[in-house]
């Protein structure tokens, strides 16, 4: 290949690259990918005899990485999942083994790579396979940089088949069976693969919060948004129970009770009932002094006369077709892709598109709000068309509709605990600071993302870091567990932030950035006189979305965390704050005084 596309396109392993000499015939592949763009592939070590320079069998090459894997084949790297983890991981281990280098570069190996870490290694005949149930690969996108360590992150789709142009096959199939000892996974397609290494990147599902006798919604995945919608929409629905209190619950009545939506029908007679166990908005996530803001800043968005749709589509989905369904492309649709960060978008979409009246014109409407504290679901079961809801407190709910938002478990069931051993506090594969497992297996297998439980990190002292199953961290973990598999990155995670929890998301139209133990985090052992924290909050009631709450906690005088609501612009000096460790003890509340420019005395 010669010219732009060969630079730009052209990924080759060392044999390949021999083909310049004249010791190999190339040839090359169209690969079509979901934007129908071709890209040029040189595959001449695609040849007849089909095996390695290793000896050991390379399935069907690149043109396999077009179509599907085959029987049998060996794959240096197999992921399980086209989540951001397992489209992280990909992505990070070609890079980082060399399989997306220009198509000029002749030397595989990296000097200083070597020199920093002496059990590096770099080989790009590599292969890797993905696996999915769909055909949908997603990938984190930094929308915003805010401070050093946090972002705004979008999640855009596309398909598996753009992976191929990265030297990785992909295989639209579900996991059915492992052996680990053998390394090999079996596929509901009836094949079986042999990996040198396993990464699992399955993600989580949603935790149901109601029995399986109600048919209750949860917010999954595309169709999961689409079918909310339709449901909320339907002119039959006239009330709505929402069971759960996380970041799903909250984006969920901000939408139909805050905001709106646009829709057809006139919602305004329909209900909605919050059921929550805790005694607060958001308990999950925030304390109760947040908790509360939210609260009135929700009262004060529903008393607006015109309430102002989101601007912004941070989330971009492909265009699903519908087709005949057997058992296993049901099974597989129950294990699609998540919905992504900004599903709020493609609900309102969906329901200013759903229901219908005589004249067809849309406006904003919003539902009526009952919110139930202190409660939990004692039994529920079905009457007729509606569902019929006992709670604990003994109150009886009628809904036509019911949404599970209770958040999620992580989703690995497939994989044998004896092999990846499980946590006892979450359910999800227990790994190492580099994200091995730490079963027998450490050396073969990596799980990442929702899938994954980071207790080592977790646990540790040393930083206000701790998991929580965010988009941000799946993408970190899965780029990080690919460096530590190519032999370029260790514990020490240069380049990732493994020392500061940030979060960057938006609730009720206003930014939200959680910094460090925000929650107090990691300091339960803390004698209570040694923490102090410090608010201020200001609440616009004719301008909600103007609205700010400060909250910052500190550890005998140095800051530990802070929780930024609104436009703050404080978010720069508190993490420079929690990262020097500066003694703050002498000013006090003065610190959140907004005629005090604490961003000016430490510079």
């Amino acid at each position: 290949l010669r010219g732009p596309a060969a630079r730009v396109r052209g990924r080759m392993c060392s044999r390949c690259r021999r083909v310049r000499s004249g010791a190999l015939d190339a040839r090359v592949v169209c690969v079509t990918t979901a934007d129908a763009d071709a890209d040029a592939w040189c595959a001449p070590c695609a040849n007849d005899d089909g095996v390695r320079d290793d000896g050991r069998d390379r399935g069907a090459g690149v043109a396999e990485a077009v179509d599907a894997c085959v029987d049998g084949a060996w794959y240096d790297v197999v992921i399980v999942g086209a989540g951001v983890g397992g489209c992280a991981f990909a992505r990070a281990y070609a890079d980082a083994t060399g399989e997306d280098d220009d198509f000029g570069a002749d030397d595989d190996f990296n000097p200083r790579a070597a020199e920093r870490h002496p059990g590096y290694r770099q080989s790009s005949s590599t292969t890797m396979l993905l696996i999915d149930p769909t055909n949908v690969a997603k990938d984190v996108i930094v929308t915003e940089r805010l401070t050093r360590r946090a972002a705004r992150f979008a999640v855009g789709a596309s398909s598996l088949a753009s992976f191929s142009a990265r030297g990785c096959a992909r295989a639209s199939a579900a996991v059915v069976g492992h052996d680990a000892a053998q390394r090999t996974l079996t596929l509901d397609t009836g094949a079986c693969v042999r990996y040198g290494a396993l990464c699992v990147a399955t993600g989580a599902r949603p935790r149901r919060a109601v029995p399986a006798s109600v048919d209750a919604l949860e917010v999954r995945d595309v169709e999961s948004v689409d079918a909310l919608a339709r449901r909320v929409t339907n002119a039959n629905a006239t009330a709505v129970v929402l069971v759960g209190n996380g970041a799903i619950a909250l984006e969920i009545v901000d939408a139909l009770c805050g905001v709106g939506v646009e829709s057809t029908r006139a919602m305004e007679a329909c209900e909605l009932v919050w059921v929550m166990k805790h005694d607060a908005l958001g308990d999950a996530m925030f304390d109760a002094d947040a908790a509360d803001f939210f609260g009135r800043i929700l009262h004060a968005r529903r008393r607006m006369k015109a309430a102002r749709r989101a601007k912004k589509d941070w989330a971009i989905y492909p265009n699903v077709v519908a087709g005949d369904e057997d058992g296993r492309d049901a099974k597989r649709r129950m294990l699609g892709s998540s919905a992504g960060p900004d599903w709020t978008s493609r609900f309102r979409a969906r329901c200013r598109d759903g229901g219908g009246d005589a004249t067809g014109t849309t406006a904003t409407h919003r539902m009526k709000l009952t919110i139930i504290k202190n409660a939990t679901i004692a039994d529920a079961h079905k009457d007729g068309a509606r569902n019929v809801i006992t709670l604990s407190n003994g109150e009886t709910l009628f809904a036509d509709v019911v949404v599970s938002a209770a958040g999620v478990e992580p989703r690995c069931d497939w994989l044998d605990a004896r092999d990846a051993p499980r946590s006892s506090i979450d359910g999800g594969i227990l790994v190492d600071e580099c994200m091995r497992t730490v079963g027998p297996y450490a050396d073969s297998i990596y799980a990442v993302g929702d899938a994954c439980s980071m207790e080592a990190r977790s646990r540790s002292s040393d930083a206000p870091w701790f998991q929580m199953r965010l988009w941000s961290h799946a993408a970190q973990t899965g780029a990080f567990a690919a460096k530590v598999h190519a032999g370029v990155c260790d514990a020490d995670a240069f380049g990732f932030n493994f020392e500061l929890f940030t979060h960057v998301t938006q609730f009720f139209g206003l930014k939200v950035v959680l910094l460090g133990a925000y929650n107090a985090q990691k300091l339960d052992d803390e004698p209570a006189e040694d923490v102090a924290t410090y608010q201020r909050e200001r609440v616009d009631e004719d301008n909600p979305s103007a609205s700010t709450y400060v909250r910052v906690l500190l550890l005998r005088g140095k800051m530990k965390g802070a929780v930024l609501i609104g436009d703050t612009d404080l978010e720069e000096t508190f993490e420079n704050l929690i990262m020097d460790g500066v003694d703050l003890s002498r000013f006090g509340p003065a610190l959140l005084d907004p005629e005090f420019d604490v961003e000016d005395f430490f510079d």
